[in-house]
């Protein structure tokens, strides 16, 4: 399986989540990790999965994400199985429904993408971080959930005799 973990980080929070999710789908085939400024169309192209993940800036997408997401070019994604997450401070169950990873996930799917799981929060204390305990190992958790939605049992075993 073919993986790329795409995300933005202005702390270094959402970059450790990255890091964690890519740990755990490393199990399943070849991954890469980069900075969605670093994105480009063809890193597009031949993949089984990409992730993606920001930060949340004001209750979204923060301003620089948005021009990057937008100069894909539309449908790119073509049915790739995407899924999102971002990092944000712990509000009310009112606003959580307001965090980057659902905006995120939209853009995704504008962008051809297939959401195989609902966008995730990982969670930061205050504004900058760092992390709260738990969230790198719940960030693995997740991306174990990933693997299996692409392939039942999957998740379950080491990437010998597993490929894609």
């Amino acid at each position: 399986m073919n993986s790329l973990v795409v995300h933005f980080s202005k702390f270094g929070n959402t970059r450790m989540v990255a890091e964690a999710i890519a740990d755990s789908l490393k199990t399943a085939g070849t991954i890469r990790l980069i900075t969605l400024d670093h994105l480009t169309a063809d890193d597009l192209t031949t993949l089984d999965l990409l992730v993606v993940g920001t930060p949340t800036h004001r209750m979204n997408l923060p301003e620089a994400v948005r021009p990057l997401l937008e100069a894909l070019p539309r449908r790119i994604l073509r049915k790739t199985p995407v899924a999102a997450f971002d990092t944000s401070y712990r509000m009310s169950p009112f606003l959580a429904r307001f965090t980057a990873a659902g905006k995120l996930a939209r853009r995704l799917r504008r962008l051809g993408g297939k959401l195989i799981l609902p966008p995730e929060t990982f969670h930061v204390k205050g504004r900058e971080g760092p992390l709260y305990p738990g969230e790198r190992e719940r960030a693995s958790t997740w991306a174990e959930s990933i693997l299996e939605r692409l392939s039942p049992g999957l998740a379950a075993y080491p990437a010998a005799g597993h490929r894609s």
